[in-house]
């Protein structure tokens, strides 16, 4: 059995952008943070924080297009794919392969802001 899903629980950083590819369907890009939270060897807390690019299609899109900034739960699908970007060099443009990792949203779940509260001390 193989499976390739992805959880995330985090805050949006940014109001999602959406689009439409050339046949009509929707696409909705946001971006994601997670933040871990531990103990450094002084027993200080510490936060370290993460963004996750994150893409909706189709139905998806639609509703995951709706979301202000918030706290939420992507379940998805993580894709890994390559796009044709410019880079300049010293000797001009040059086209090269550029690597991307996202997580294809295909349902979102809108969690209550209430449940950051109080995790002071929460490993």
């Amino acid at each position: 059995m193989n499976i390739n899903r992805v959880t995330l629980v985090g805050f949006t950083g940014k109001n999602t952008r959406n689009s439409s590819t050339q046949n009509g369907r929707h696409i909705t890009r946001l971006s994601v943070a997670t933040t871990k939270r531990y103990k450094d060897p002084a027993g200080t807390w510490q936060e370290k924080t993460q963004w996750h690019r994150c893409v909706a299609y189709g139905p998806a899109a639609d509703s995951t297009a709706k979301i202000q900034t918030g706290t939420h739960v992507f379940k998805g699908e993580l894709v890994h794919r390559e796009y044709e970007r410019t880079v300049e060099t010293e000797n001009g443009p040059v086209k090269i392969q550029w690597p991307l990792t996202e997580i294809v949203i295909d349902a979102i779940s809108v969690l209550d802001r209430k449940a950051k509260q109080g995790r002071e001390g929460v490993a």
